[in-house]
Order: structure tokens, then C-alpha cells, then sequence
């Protein structure tokens, strides 16, 4: 479940280089007595019109509007002079009624009708190009911790898209769907409704909310969705973002590891070779990777767009890899790919170490958000040995000290130097206010070094563990030619010759996963299942293991084991048909039939030539249905008349899809469930034979 709160944060910030450009005259406070209050901008002098969010006029239908107060060039930002004066401010037009005229609970906007203005007043200029990540964004507000009115504060934008839940307020859902900003912005309650500025002073946004599960992460209205709310929609020209933001667009990548939800972010740092954290990885799996999809001439930074492995596979933007080395130690791990997007572009390392105060820039999928590849900024606040580790065996290492926004779980993003040179990789721990830590590039190189496998040694510790590397390798592999001979005994029914060879090959190699398979062969169901288990307990992941024991479990009935296991090959490689496949029965079998009508899409989607044997396997459920529920034939027909709807929305032929349809056409018009079975039963037995 996602919770949102609307419009908390932290302290206010000044923003001196970019005052001059701010069009104060625009800015307002809106005043719901005794009840809300918050901020807003004028939009329309000739017509008096304000916007300022819908949740700040709550139900009201008027509320006071107070405007800047200077006096001899000075600006009162004392909240109580304001509060104290408002007779004299009505007399100067500082403070005036706004009449609600029209709300938009999709946008969370309100626009009020004001009966006076003062005369200084200034309706914002709309932007004419939208926000790049990266840019730097200010919002007036009026927070109400604070004593001080008219308060600046300032952050890049970190990401765009659609929120697609909106979020809560008093009950009510707001802004669902809508066109959104996400700003490193520290705001708090009563800056709802303020206008975000870009440095040139025009309007790009209006603060909304923020989500509290990840700090730092203001959620702003798009300034260009309330234009077009307002006024006909006009053609808005694209603006090219930062080369620092594009650079870690290209580079940066969602690590999923099998069986866990977890935002684990890396970066390509040469073609097919990906650097993380360690947390939760271990040498020799294997993970997914999810790389940034692009819509024409702009990245996708909606998580929703990424909930699906297989559609990311079939266009594109999915791998899997190997994970070849993990220190825990310095939070860092190798993964090799087993190819890369032509879109990505790896980051070289920083040839020197960043001083304290420099700027830095990051990447990763933080939780809390609706959005992944989300950027920050922040700098260096200091380096030193540190552990990364907990634990007092933990080992220090080089560490950078870095000021940067919580990352709400989502380690192992890049941290680049203002050269787009990678300095860091961002480490689990994390700490209060803003710290972060991550080991420095001299450490990631010593890494790599010993790693043994992105390049050739350059230190005598690289060369130690090359050496070690070689020697370790040479009982793996006399182990699989002794498994070799036992497959061999085994084929020829000598089976006490081979399980002799497959104990010699253990004893070389415990994780020897050719020689358990050879075992399993040979062993009852039972003592099979136990093989297979210490198979997976003590070796990789290892994908024809896992369907072994998914087939396996399936024979027992243990479905839930045979789903967990099916779905731990899906996690690497969602476009696996076979896997897939077999997920249909297990699906059904656990009483899941939307599951399992997903399944047969999905199996056909990542392979269509699959379309005879997935009838088979459907016809073979029908009958096993029938012999279940014998005097209820509408229970097998309906399973085939959704499997069939799910076939023709995996299946793209035309013709087969149109054979579908008609199909389903002349079941829906038989007269009794036991015709309308037959004719789906017919209809299917055809599929299967051609």
C-alpha cells in the first residue's frame, strides 16, 4: 500500500543566486480561516484569477489572499504583522477575497476569482519549455513551522511522469493519474499551492504534496498540465537535459534479484559489465536487469512501466546476468551481462578523488515512489577508512561521506563527479540527515582488480587471486569429466558404478550441479526431492535444476513449491515458455484461474510456436476438471473459454486469432454447458493438431 501525505518536509532554504528572477508580485498566501491555509500565484491580471491547490480551499467557497507586504523597498515576512494588520492590509489591497470559480480534484488545482488586486501585482509567466532533471527548481510557500512568510526553497528536479495513484487528503483521493514532477525539494505543510519557479523565473510547477517514504521527494503539479487545463492546449518545444543526467540515464540499471522485490540499482561500467552493492547477492547467481525504456524523445521514469518482465524482454529493455564477485566488505559487486542495450553507455571511473564539497550526482530507484531511475544531488562532506560493514570484524575501508537524500532502500546506484565519471557506488548504510556513504573508486579498483574477470591484473593482489581463481577451478572441472563417465555407467544401467563417480565428483566439487542432476535419475521420488533441494540449497541458481524440481514437486502435488520455483526461473528469464508453460497447471492446481489464464497468455507471448502444446495441456486440464466436478461440465468450460481468451491476447497471428474468436463465438451460443464444453473441447483438440 502506498501512503501519501500531503505537502510535509524539512527546513526552509535560501536561494540567493536565482532571488532576482523570482516574481514575487505573483506570489500569494491563500487563508482558509480556521481551517487550511497554504500558497498560491496569479495566473490572470485582467480577469484576477489565482490557482493554488484544490486541498487548500478545501470546501470553502471564499478565503482571504494575502500578497507581499513592502514597505520602502522592504518585505515583511513576519507571518503575525500580517495577522495583525489585516484591516489596514484590505485597505491597501494586500489582503482580498478570492472566490473558489473552479476545481480539478485530477489535478488537485483550484482557480479563485479575486475582487481586488494591488496594484504592483504580476500574473507568473507560463514556461515555454518543460523542466529536465537536474534543473534546478525554487518554490515560494509559506510552511506553517515556520514564522516566516514568502519562503524560497530550492532542489533539482529528480525525475517526471504520470503519478499514477495520487494520494490521499481527508479521505480523498487527489491528483490521480496527473502529470507530475519530482523535486529534491524540503517543503512542508502550508507550501501547498506555491508556484515552482525555473531559474529564469517562469513557472513550471505548483507543490503539492510529498511522499514521506522517501525525504526529499516533492511531489509538484506540472506547470504545462494546469496551462492546458485552463487554455486550449499549445505545442510545448522539448528541452535537452542535463549531459550529466543523460549520462547516468544511459548508464544506470535496475538489479532484481530472483524471489525479491528489492530497488537495487547498478551502472554499466564497460559493455556487459555492471558494478553494484553486495547487499543480498551471491558470487555465481543470477539476476534480471531492467534498462530505462525511452518514448521517442524522452526517458520513462513511471515504475508501472517496468512491473512486467516479459513485455521488457519482448521489447528490449530486459537481460539477465551472472554475478561473477561480491565484497561485503566494501558493498560491491561484479555482474556480467549476457548482452546490453544499444542505448546504454557506460561511465569510466574517476581518476582522482573528489574533495569534500563537490558536487555529485545519483541515480537509483528509491522506495516510496511511484518512479524509478529517480536523480539527486548533493555533495562530498568528507572521506576516511570507515566500515561500511556492521559488526566489529567489519573491515575499513576508503569511504566517501556523502550529503545526499535518503534512498529509501535502493543501494548500488552511481555517484558521478561533475565530469560524469563515476566516483561511487552508493552503499546500504545510510545515516540520519542526509548521509550517505559509498566505497571510493580507488577501492572499487582494487575490487575489480581481484575480481579477476573485467580486466587483466594490475596489482600482485589481482595476480594472487587469478592464480587462486585457476587452482579452484581445476577440481570443478575435474569433477564434471568424472560426471561425465557417470552418466555413462548410467545410461548403460551400471548404477552403482555411476553413483561411485557421482560421490567422487562431490567430494572435488559439493556444488557440482551435474552431478546431483546425474543422481536424481537414479534415486526414488523421495530421496530425488532431498538431492535436488541440497542442488539448490548449496549450489547457484541453475535453471534446469529448478524445473526438475518444479516437475517433480508438481508429480507430489506440492504445488506451491513447484510455483516458487517456476517463478525463480521467470525472475531471471521471464521469456522461458517452457517454465511458463508449466506454471499453467501449477496456477490452476492452486485454484488461481486468473493466474493461470495469465500463464497461458504469457506462454504464448514469449513463444507462439508453443500454441499445439499449450492446447494439449488445456484439453488434459479439461478432462482432469470433468473427472473432478462430473456432473458440472460448466466448471471445465469456463476454464477453457478464459484459457482461450487469454491464448488469443498472447497469440498475434490474425488468422489464429480470428479462429479464436470464432471459436468462442459458437460456444457462447450453445444451448446447454455439457454442448458448450464439446464445442470448446473440438475447437481446442484442432488447435493442438495443427
Amino acid at each position: 500500500m502506498r501512503w501519501w501525505v500531503v505537502i510535509v518536509g524539512w527546513g526552509v532554504v535560501s536561494w540567493p543566486a536565482l532571488a532576482a528572477e523570482i516574481p514575487l508580485a505573483a506570489c500569494a498566501w491563500v487563508r482558509a480561516e480556521n481551517d487550511t491555509a497554504g500558497s498560491g500565484f496569479l495566473v490572470d491580471v485582467d480577469n484576477r484569477l489565482l490557482v493554488t491547490c484544490r486541498h487548500v480551499v478545501a470546501e470553502r467557497k471564499k478565503v482571504d489572499v494575502y500578497f507581499p507586504w513592502v514597505t520602502d523597498g522592504h518585505l515583511q515576512t513576519d507571518r503575525r504583522e500580517y495577522l495583525r494588520n489585516r484591516d489596514w492590509l484590505r485597505e491597501q489591497k494586500l489582503l482580498v477575497t478570492g472566490t473558489v470559480q473552479t476545481t480539478s480534484d485530477a489535478l488537485d488545482v483550484a482557480v479563485l476569482q479575486l475582487d481586488h488586486l494591488p496594484p504592483q501585482a504580476r500574473a507568473i509567466t507560463w514556461a515555454t519549455q518543460p523542466a529536465y532533471v537536474g534543473e534546478t527548481l525554487a518554490v515560494v510557500g509559506n510552511r506553517l513551522d515556520v514564522d516566516t512568510l514568502w519562503n524560497r526553497t530550492t532542489g533539482p528536479l529528480r525525475g517526471a511522469g504520470r503519478l499514477a495513484e495520487g494520494y490521499f487528503w481527508r479521505g480523498q483521493k487527489l491528483a490521480v493519474a496527473a502529470p507530475v514532477l519530482i523535486a529534491q525539494l524540503p517543503i512542508e505543510e502550508g507550501d501547498s499551492g506555491g508556484p515552482v519557479f525555473n531559474a529564469r523565473g517562469e513557472l513550471v510547477g505548483m507543490a503539492c504534496a510529498l511522499r514521506r517514504q522517501c525525504p526529499l521527494a516533492a511531489v509538484v503539479i506540472a506547470g504545462e498540465a494546469i496551462r492546458r487545463w485552463m487554455h486550449p492546449p499549445e505545442a510545448t518545444p522539448r528541452h535537452h537535459p542535463r549531459p550529466i543526467v543523460e549520462s547516468l540515464w544511459r548508464a544506470t540499471v535496475w538489479v532484481k534479484p530472483t524471489a525479491t522485490n528489492r530497488h537495487l540499482a547498478g551502472v554499466l561500467i564497460d559493455r556487459d559489465w555492471v558494478l553494484t552493492c553486495a547487499q543480498g547477492l551471491q558470487a555465481g547467481d543470477r539476476v534480471g536487469i531492467a534498462f530505462p525504456q525511452r518514448d521517442r524523445d524522452q526517458w520513462v521514469g513511471e515504475r508501472d512501466a517496468y512491473g512486467d518482465p516479459l513485455t521488457l524482454h519482448l521489447h528490449g529493455f530486459w537481460r539477465s546476468g551472472t554475478i561473477l564477485a561480491c565484497d561485503s566488505q566494501r558493498d560491491l559487486a561484479l555482474i556480467r551481462l549476457d548482452s546490453t542495450p544499444a542505448a546504454m553507455k557506460p561511465v569510466s571511473l574517476a581518476t582522482t578523488l573528489p574533495q569534500p564539497g563537490e558536487e555529485i550526482h545519483l541515480m537509483n530507484h528509491p522506495g516510496g515512489l511511484e518512479f524509478a531511475w529517480v536523480y539527486a544531488s548533493g555533495t562530498v562532506r568528507q572521506r576516511g577508512k570507515l566500515a561500511l560493514q556492521l559488526g566489529d570484524q567489519a573491515k575499513r575501508v576508503g569511504v566517501l561521506v556523502c550529503q545526499l537524500p535518503v534512498q529509501a532502500s535502493s543501494p548500488g546506484g552511481p555517484i558521478l563527479n561533475t565530469r560524469g565519471q563515476l566516483v561511487g557506488i552508493l552503499a546500504a548504510r545510510e545515516g540520519a540527515q542526509m548521509v550517505a556513504y559509498c566505497a571510493t573508486v580507488e577501492e572499487i579498483r582494487i575490487f575489480l582488480d581481484v575480481a579477476g574477470r573485467y580486466q587483466p591484473a594490475r596489482t600482485l593482489a589481482g595476480w594472487r587471486a587469478r592464480v587462486a581463481s585457476w587452482l579452484a577451478q581445476y577440481p570443478s572441472r575435474l569433477a564434471r569429466a568424472i560426471v561425465y563417465r557417470a552418466e555413462e555407467h548410467r545410461q548403460a544401467g551400471r548404477f552403482e558404478e555411476a553413483q561411485r563417480d557421482c560421490a567422487a565428483a562431490l567430494a572435488l566439487d559439493a556444488r557440482c550441479i551435474a552431478a546431483r542432476l546425474c543422481r536424481v535419475k537414479m534415486l526414488p521420488p523421495a530421496d530425488a526431492m532431498a538431492e535436488l533441494d541440497t542442488a539448490i540449497e548449496k549450489g547457484p541458481f541453475h535453471r534446469e535444476v529448478l524445473l526438475v524440481r518444479a516437475r517433480a514437486a508438481a508429480a507430489a502435488k506440492d504445488w506451491r513449491k513447484a510455483r516458487g520455483d517456476l517463478e525463480r526461473v521467470l525472475d531471471v528469464e521471464p521469456a522461458d515458455a517452457e517454465a511458463r508453460q508449466l506454471l499453467i497447471r501449477v496456477l490452476l492446481n492452486l485454484g488461481d484461474d486468473t493466474k493461470a489464464a495469465a500463464a497461458v497468455r504469457d506462454t504464448l507471448r514469449a513463444d507462439a510456436k508453443r500454441l499445439a502444446a499449450v492446447a494439449a495441456d488445456l484439453l488434459a486440464q479439461s478432462e482432469s476438471l470433468q473427472k473432478r466436478f462430473p456432473d458440472s461440465p460448466t466448471i471445465a468450460a469456463d476454464w477453457l473459454h478464459r484459457a482461450l481468451e487469454a491464448a488469443g491476447q498472447g497469440i498475434s497471428a490474425q488468422p489464429v486469432r480470428m479462429q479464436i474468436a470464432t471459436l468462442l463465438q459458437a460456444a457462447s451460443a450453445a444451448k446447454t454447458p455439457a454442448d458448450r464444453l464439446q464445442i470448446l473441447r473440438e475447437g481446442v483438440q484442432k488447435l493442438a493438431s495443427d
